[in-house]
């Protein structure tokens, strides 16, 4: 298979509807420090692995953004983002985008 045909079966894997493509949309924002007015709803689990999630991944960027950020420093916060977006994904069965 060429990597063009790899390539446009990756991004179909990826797509989302226009509801998830809101929820990225600002969860983005909410990461680069805009207000939103997202609502979440679901069972308590859910809501608070969502709330992990969103908060290791803004300390992942924050951490990129930093003066004197090490590479040890930014790897701890992308371990700690992907382990949190991974438990999202294990018990909502939605992909964690990025």
């Amino acid at each position: 298979m060429s990597d063009e045909k790899n390539q446009l079966n990756e991004r179909s894997h990826y797509a989302l509807s226009v509801t998830g493509k809101i929820f990225v949309a600002g969860i983005a924002a909410w990461l680069i420090g805009q207000k939103t007015r997202l609502k979440i709803r679901g069972s308590k689990e859910e809501v608070e692995k969502l709330a992990a999630a969103l908060v290791a991944s803004r300390k992942f960027q924050d951490e990129l953004a930093r003066d004197g950020a090490t590479a040890e420093s930014v790897i701890e916060k992308l371990g700690l983002k992907n382990a949190t977006a991974r438990e999202f994904t294990q018990l909502t069965g939605v992909p964690w985008p990025g």
